[in-house]
């Protein structure tokens, strides 16, 4: 699919093509590129894993601008001014990438299916994925008694929660590749009512259960 290559964020087309390429967009989200902000869209509204997906997405924009020293201001579901958007992203200055950005641009630019993987479990791991998911404003809990399925928790419900929650999935995803682990989310095989039902004994009603990810060999 050829991307959209309109001149965005101070940022020549060449340069949006190539963030868009990389932010992956999947059936569940389209880009809407003006030249003071680029717009994400679900394409099925009332979908869950659509706005999970879109979260995701938006993660991998922001990293890619930030490739390019832009600060990305993010704002989640705007209304009506920007088409009922689920997120718009603005410039909000500049600033050249910091280590972690470029660490976790490598992770992305490589694609999840050349990553190295470990079937050891997480062991060490756990408190960098947490912080992680922290930057996200969302927290890991570990699943149970296994050591390879962490689940990523959201401190509220609704949509805004949802796009927070693909973001923290994707930055735990993509730290986990860069200290070379797989991780790949398995909430779709979940029930996640039940999920939840299982975890409030342990969570209480301040986190809420988003998505589970397991460590998977490559």
């Amino acid at each position: 699919m050829t991307m959209a290559a309109t001149p965005a964020l101070g940022l020549a087309s060449e340069d949006v093509r190539g963030v868009l390429a990389l932010a992956s967009p999947d059936a569940h989200c389209r880009f809407v590129v003006r030249p003071e902000q680029i717009e994400l869209h679900t394409t099925f509204p009332h979908s869950r894993e659509g706005r999970l997906a879109c979260g995701a997405a938006l993660l991998n924009v922001r990293l890619a601008l930030q490739g390019h020293g832009v600060r990305p201001l993010v704002t989640l579901l705007p209304g009506p001014s920007a088409g009922n958007a689920a997120a718009v992203v603005r410039l909000g200055g500049h600033q050249d990438p910091s280590p972690d950005v470029l660490a976790l641009l490598h992770a992305l630019r490589t694609h999840r299916r050349s990553w190295s993987a470990t079937t050891r479990g997480l062991g060490g791991h756990r408190g960098v994925l947490a912080r992680a998911a922290e930057v996200e404003r969302a927290w890991l809990h570990p699943m149970g008694n296994t050591t390879s399925d962490i689940v990523v928790c959201s401190f509220s419900d609704g949509a805004a929660a949802e796009l927070r929650a693909g973001q923290a999935t994707q930055r735990v995803v993509l730290t986990a590749a860069t200290v070379g682990v797989s991780l790949v989310p398995v909430s779709h095989t979940t029930c996640l009512s039940a999920l939840r039902a299982d975890l409030r004994p342990c969570l209480g009603s301040t986190l809420v259960p988003q998505t589970v990810l397991r460590v998977s060999a490559a």
